[in-house]
């Protein structure tokens, strides 16, 4: 059974290792969408949830990531050797 963890930790990782990757080259953006999620949970902070979900929800249904499925879940290998 996937881990359970907070909402605020999910949201701090979610930002942190795909919205900064996936949206690397406009720092605008990714502010928004943090502020956009960081929103949704208030009050929620505290509520167990997996990885997984807590993607599914923010980009399903509240719409907060606009990138691609493909490009979503692509797999980066070359991430830290890209130039920016």
């Amino acid at each position: 059974m996937p881990q359970k963890i907070k909402t605020v930790h999910a949201l701090n990782w979610l930002y942190g290792n795909i919205c900064t990757k996936k949206c690397y080259s406009d720092t605008k953006k990714q502010r928004r969408c943090y502020e956009t999620m960081k929103k949704i949970i208030e009050g929620n902070e505290n509520f167990m949830i997996t990885h997984k979900l807590f993607i599914q929800v923010m980009r399903r249904k509240h719409n907060v990531c606009d990138v691609s499925d493909e490009q979503f879940y692509k797999r980066e290998r070359d991430f830290w050797t890209r130039k920016l």
